[in-house]
């Protein structure tokens, strides 16, 4: 097993263990959120997604599922923009 299958693989776990399903795009925007050195707006998130299919409306719902259930932490600098990280 590579060190990618087996980050994937912690990444499903942890989605899973939230009590979320492990979709291709919650899959894709913990492991993006993951490997950020910085937190990322919505649009952000949109924008690196897109190329896999993940449409703004998808994003923006998984980044508050992902929320809810404690995966990430969403901040707002004072800009009202929503940032979310691990």
């Amino acid at each position: 097993m590579t060190k990618d299958d087996e980050s994937l693989d912690l990444v499903k776990q942890a989605i899973r263990e939230a009590g979320l399903r492990a979709t291709p795009a919650r899959i894709a925007t913990l492991q993006l959120l993951r490997e950020s050195p910085s937190p990322l707006t919505h649009a952000a998130v949109a924008e690196h997604l897109s190329g896999l299919g993940v449409d703004k409306a998808t994003a923006f719902r998984n980044l508050n599922d992902m929320t809810d259930a404690g995966l990430l932490r969403r901040t707002e600098v004072g800009d009202h923009v929503w940032r979310f990280e691990t």
